[in-house]
């Protein structure tokens, strides 16, 4: 935001027991609204939205860190996406199509997350932790390690890449 970005977004969530009831992104820069409930579905601008099938290029987002340690079959299918700064945004154009995953590095708040991921999950994608478990929210703890977001077969591998970190 302070820099121009315009890839900023206000996000709002309501959890309930570690998962999120409500999610809502206001992007209004991008003159864009996501929003989900559990099992209603994702949508942008009123309009339903899903995560895009895999092709033999996955467009790629995240740490190259640990794009770098992706196995090396998958290194040659790889695209990078421009970096967006908000991880939210980032979460979000994978619900939407626009991006196939992200790699989140570690101590994301919950405040940063529990809006998209339940806008991730709604369009068919998932956000995982180190443990292949989704995120819980509003506990003691509201930071969390290493994160993978996508979906298929292109999240597992993701999901591979994180599980080998140390914790």
């Amino acid at each position: 935001f302070l820099e121009g970005q315009r890839t900023w977004c206000v996000s709002v969530a309501v959890v309930e027991r570690g998962r999120t009831l409500a999610g809502v992104l206001e992007c209004p820069a991008m003159e864009e609204t996501y929003w989900a409930l559990p099992g209603q579905g994702a949508f942008r601008n009123g309009k339903r939205i899903a995560v895009r099938k895999l092709a033999d290029t996955a467009e790629i987002s995240g740490l190259k860190q640990l794009t770098d340690l992706m196995p090396a079959e998958w290194q040659a299918r790889l695209k990078r996406a421009p970096y967006s700064p908000s991880l939210a945004y980032r979460l979000a154009m994978i619900a939407n199509g626009a991006l196939d995953a992200t790699f989140v590095k570690p101590n994301a708040h919950d405040w940063d997350i529990a809006a998209a991921d339940l806008i991730l999950r709604e369009a068919g994608g998932q956000l995982l932790d180190q443990h292949g478990l989704a995120p819980l929210y509003a506990g003691e703890v509201t930071r969390h390690g290493a994160l993978a977001a996508g979906s298929g077969e292109l999240l597992a591998v993701l999901a591979g890449v994180i599980a080998g970190l140390d914790a």
